[in-house]
């Protein structure tokens, strides 16, 4: 009886010892964290660019509404027309050329 009921508990103990989980995997831990955080930067450099977009916009909308009053008025032709230069310059680079180097 003593010997059956030691088979019983080393079996039970041997099944009890098959139900621990596992610790996880380091590489599959790591990777996830990586995965993760590739995500939320990504998301965080969406929103700062779309941001600064946003914010170059008005800077050469005021800058080229400022120049275009400036030349226009003739209180300062040559500071306007720099100003409208800029304005232009501006405009180029923050709609076709910062987001085409977004792309690559």
């Amino acid at each position: 009886m003593q010997e059956r009921t030691r088979r019983f508990a080393g079996a039970i103990a041997v099944l009890g010892w098959l139900d621990v989980p596992q610790p996880p995997d380091m590489g599959a831990v790591i990777q996830n964290l990586a995965q993760q955080f590739t995500s939320v930067a990504s998301l965080l450099l969406t929103s700062v660019n779309s941001v600064v977009i946003d914010v170059s916009r008005l800077a050469y909308i005021s800058v080229l509404l400022i120049g275009l009053l400036l030349y226009f008025t003739h209180l300062d032709r040559r500071h306007g027309k720099d100003l409208i230069t800029g304005g232009v310059v501006l405009a180029v680079l923050s709609e076709f050329v910062f987001p085409w180097l977004n792309r690559l």
